[in-house]
């Protein structure tokens, strides 16, 4: 072979292209540094105190659900007689404010996700001063979605307490706790319809641009709707004197007829001394007379609602006796309800004491047709016991 002679050895060379000198990475002009063209925020700057913000943040998760342990059992109560107070405890007011434990953290979390949706499409269309200004508007939903749905959590039965009826007691609880459940089957009906219209958007391309709305309307339309079906299966409650005691009571074969009711909200004027009532907070009461058709003598009852059953026993035992020699003072209590009746003559005269027994005989019944109209069985009292008609013997 022959040598190669400069010129042939550079031809048959690879040649390497020439290196080219490394570029920085050009820096964002003032407005793209100031924000994140992307997401809309502006850039998070390092802070030394960031551990200390995740502290924080950490630290409030925890004393939300220690709040949950153990002020659920002092929140729970509070809100039933709360409700109780506002509605006076009627059929409707207590089943609302059971639908809106379930309903309300429902609609919060379908509001809260209508939100959010819609801040994310700003974001990505570029739209930054829209996702700012409502920036104020998700935390508030936020927080308040968190607090309504620890407060649903709350009557979540337990180990302990196997049941709704244990959680909630008092009056109007059975109308609470059968707005709650109906504002359960309110949840489940608006989910049930949410994946249908899943399914029927896959082939229904208006349907799926406008999932959200609709969604968020008829399931909306399904929570409401659980109200009149609540009320209307709910075993009702009567609150005013003329629903419980009719114009004409007839009970052991005696006719009572009615001369006077009165409802009011509160206790004031009851008793002489209004401080004795309301030792406790009362709700309401009802008043209510009848005269008879075989003697003389009358009967005069006032029902005082409180919000529990220990509240009306501490009001009955620091009443003291009123009785006197022209009328008889019986008071007593039935669930959350005192009973103060007075009985009579229509005259006013002075009550024998062969005469005390049919003289109370009418006060007896018209407190058993309270008694059992609120619990359920009406029956009438026995004649045969110390308190009686006129003419039987005890």
């Amino acid at each position: 072979m022959t040598d190669q002679g400069p010129i042939e050895y550079v031809g048959r060379k690879k040649l390497r292209p020439p290196k080219q000198p490394k570029q920085r990475p050009a820096q964002p002009s003032a407005p793209a540094a100031a924000e994140d063209q992307r997401t809309g925020r502006p850039p998070r700057k390092s802070s030394r105190w960031g551990w200390l913000q995740a502290l924080l943040v950490f630290a409030g998760i925890v004393a939300a659900f220690i709040a949950y342990a153990f002020l659920g059992r002092i929140l729970r109560p509070a809100y039933v007689a709360a409700a109780c107070n506002l509605s006076a405890c009627s059929t409707g007011g207590m089943v609302v404010a059971g639908w809106l434990v379930i309903a309300l953290p429902a609609l919060l979390i379908g509001a809260s996700v209508i939100v959010e949706s819609r801040a994310t499409i700003a974001r990505r269309q570029g739209r930054t001063e829209q996702v700012r200004a409502g920036r104020t508007t998700r935390r508030v939903l936020l927080g308040l979605t968190i607090a309504a749905v620890l407060m649903a959590l709350t009557f979540v039965p337990g180990r302990r307490r196997n049941d709704l009826s244990d959680l909630v007691k008092g009056p109007g609880a059975d109308q609470f706790i059968d707005g709650l459940m109906w504002g359960l089957a309110g949840v489940g009906a608006a989910l049930a319809m949410m994946a249908l219209l899943g399914a029927i958007g896959r082939k229904a391309p208006a349907v799926r641009r406008h999932y959200a709305v609709i969604s968020a309307a008829l399931g909306t339309m399904l929570l409401v709707a659980a109200i009149p079906v609540a009320v209307s299966n709910t075993y009702s409650t009567a609150t005013t004197a003329e629903e419980i005691f009719p114009v004409v009571l007839e009970m052991n074969d005696d006719v009572l007829t009615r001369t006077a009711t009165a409802n009011q909200r509160g206790c004031d004027g009851v008793l002489p001394d209004d401080s004795l009532l309301h030792v406790e907070n009362c709700i309401l009461s009802l008043r209510v007379a009848y005269r008879t058709d075989d003697s003389d003598a009358v009967a005069d009852l006032w029902a005082v609602l409180y919000t529990s059953n220990d509240a009306a026993r501490a009001v009955r035992a620091a009443l003291p006796s009123a009785s006197s020699d022209t009328r008889i003072a019986v008071y007593s209590t039935t669930q959350s309800w005192l009973l103060l009746g007075t009985a009579a003559h229509a005259d006013g005269s002075t009550i024998a004491k062969a005469d005390r027994a049919w003289v109370v005989w009418p006060l007896r019944q018209v407190a058993y047709r309270f008694i059992g109209f609120h619990n359920g069985l009406l029956i009438d009292p026995d004649p045969g016991d110390e308190v009686h008609p006129r003419g039987v013997a005890g």
